[in-house]
This record gives C-alpha cells, sequence and structure tokens, in this order.
C-alpha cells in the first residue's frame, strides 16, 4: 500500500561477527602494547645489569640491603639490579697528611708535630660494611696515635755530654728521641695505628713524622740553651785536642833527651794551650835567659 513504511530487518548474524571482529582488534592492540612496554622496561634493565670493575678496585654488591658478593677481578660482571647497592672501593694506597697538632713530650716541653700515612684498603668487605665514613676513621686514629708516641718520648736528649765518658755519650745516643726519629718510634707508630684500623680492613704502609719542632711559647729559649750545649761541646773538644797536643809535645822532647825543668815545662804547655784554645790569634811570651 501506498504511504505505508516497511521496518528494516537486521541481521543477528552480521552483528555477531562485528563484535567478535571489534573484540580481536582490542586484543591484538593490548598484546602490542604490552609487548612494548615490556621492551621498553627490560631492554634499559638489561643493560644496566651488566657493571664493569675497573682495574686496583673491587665491588662490594648488596641485595635487599643484604651482603651478596664481592668482586674482586676486573671485568664485566652481570649483576642483578633488583634491589641491588654497588659499593666501589679502591685498592691503591692512600695518603693522609695529619695537620700540626701541639703535644707534650716526655720531657714535658710542648710541640708542634704532624705526620704522614700511607695505608691502603686490604679487606675490601670491612671498608665497605663495617665502618662508616672510613678516611675519617683512619685519619682520626691516626692522629690519636700520634698525640699518644710523642708524649711517650723527649724531643731530644738533656743529659750533659759534655761531663760524661765515652761510653756513656754512645749509650745516650742509642737512646731513641723523636728528634733523630728512630726506627723504633717509627715501627710503634706502625704497629699501634695498625691495631686501630684494623677493624676498617685497612692496612698500614708507613707512618712518619713530617713536622716536629718546639711550640713557639718555648722555641727562643730552647734555641739559646742549644747554642749553649754547642759552645759547651766545641769547647770541650778544643781542650781535649789541647792537651793531645801538650802531652805529645812532651813526650817528643822527652825522646830526644831535650832537658827542661819543671817550670819551662808548665810554660810550654801554658802557651800550647792558650794558643789552641783562644778565640783570637794570640802571642805567647817567651822568656830568654
Amino acid at each position: 500500500m501506498k504511504g505505508q513504511k516497511t521496518t528494516p530487518v537486521l541481521d543477528d548474524s552480521s552483528d555477531e561477527e562485528s563484535n567478535v571482529e571489534l573484540s580481536r582488534m582490542d586484543d591484538g592492540e593490548v598484546h602490542w602494547a604490552a609487548t612494548l612496554s615490556w621492551l621498553f622496561c627490560a631492554v634499559p634493565s638489561l643493560l644496566c645489569s651488566f657493571t664493569v670493575v675497573e682495574q686496583n678496585t673491587e665491588l662490594v654488591t648488596l641485595h635487599c640491603g643484604r651482603f651478596s658478593n664481592v668482586y674482586k677481578q676486573p671485568g664485566c660482571f652481570f649483576i642483578n639490579p633488583c634491589g641491588v647497592e654497588k659499593i666501589v672501593v679502591s685498592k691503591a694506597k692512600i695518603s693522609i697528611d695529619l695537620p700540626n697538632t701541639k703535644v707534650i713530650d716526655f720531657n714535658g716541653n710542648p710541640l708542634i708535630v704532624s705526620g704522614v700515612v700511607v695505608y691502603y684498603w686490604a679487606d675490601t668487605k670491612k671498608a665497605a660494611l663495617d665502618i662508616a665514613s672510613r678516611e675519617c676513621f683512619v685519619a682520626d686514629q691516626a692522629s690519636a696515635v700520634m698525640k699518644s708516641i710523642v708524649s711517650q718520648y723527649p724531643y731530644e736528649h738533656l743529659d750533659d755530654k759534655s761531663g760524661s765518658e765515652d761510653s756513656d755519650s754512645e749509650a745516650i745516643d742509642e737512646r731513641p728521641c723523636l728528634k733523630t726519629e728512630a726506627k723504633q718510634i717509627t715501627d710503634r707508630l706502625v704497629r699501634n695505628l695498625q691495631r686501630r684500623v684494623k677493624i676498617a680492613g685497612a692496612k698500614v704502609d708507613s707512618f712518619r713524622f713530617n713536622e716536629i719542632s718546639y711550640a713557639p711559647e718555648i722555641a727562643q729559649g730552647m734555641l739559646k740553651k742549644q747554642q749553649a750545649e754547642a759552645v759547651v761541646q766545641s769547647r770541650s773538644t778544643l781542650v781535649r785536642g789541647a792537651v793531645s797536643i801538650a802531652t805529645s809535645t812532651m813526650s817528643r822532647l822527652s825522646k830526644r833527651k831535650i832537658v827542661m825543668d819543671h817550670v819551662e815545662k808548665t810554660r810550654l804547655v801554658s802557651n800550647l794551650l792558650t794558643v789552641v784554645c783562644a778565640d783570637e790569634k794570640v802571642h805567647p811570651m817567651i822568656q830568654l835567659g
């Protein structure tokens, strides 16, 4: 009939096919998105898993806060990056310059002392895990050891060598003092410091004084004392030499059978001692007849 509208009939089978195709397209997009996301995450993680250990260094690793391994040989290593913490420790020798420190020596004199310590990390695990701020720890222990050792020795010998015999002088010279830096003192510095830094995995190679001198407040007085001692020692040397010359002269005169009375011998010895021991040029008086 004219004017009557017709209603289109929808096909249920075509609708189902379109829904299936849409669902397949959605699954494919999700699959590709997941694949791309995995690639973006896996590739950087894989690249970050390779770690290079350089020459003369060691690597300590921790996984989730627990100790895992120590890599001691140089090269490239694969390390799981999940929850890993890496601590690099150098095996090269380290030099510490201890600053000037005022210390009282064995004789009660204030000294200005500084030192140089050379060490290296022998136990990497202890150096990385057992001590915080390991370099500061070694420096503090070295300063404490230096103060302790310096206080147990005199800066120099205060014995009067001019009035002692040769055997006593040799015995005095054998005593260790800070001024001559005897090997015994240096060995004690190394041993005492090694005992203290062993917990940090450090190995002390050497420990020596860099500078040691009297403190400014007594430096001028000690300089005068040293000058006086030098004058006394030089005078003692002159006197011993003069006595030796006079004795040798009298002995040679006697061997040549030159007869001299007591007064002449005394005058000759006096003139010889005067000439040898005088600071300036002298003119001895010779009595004739």
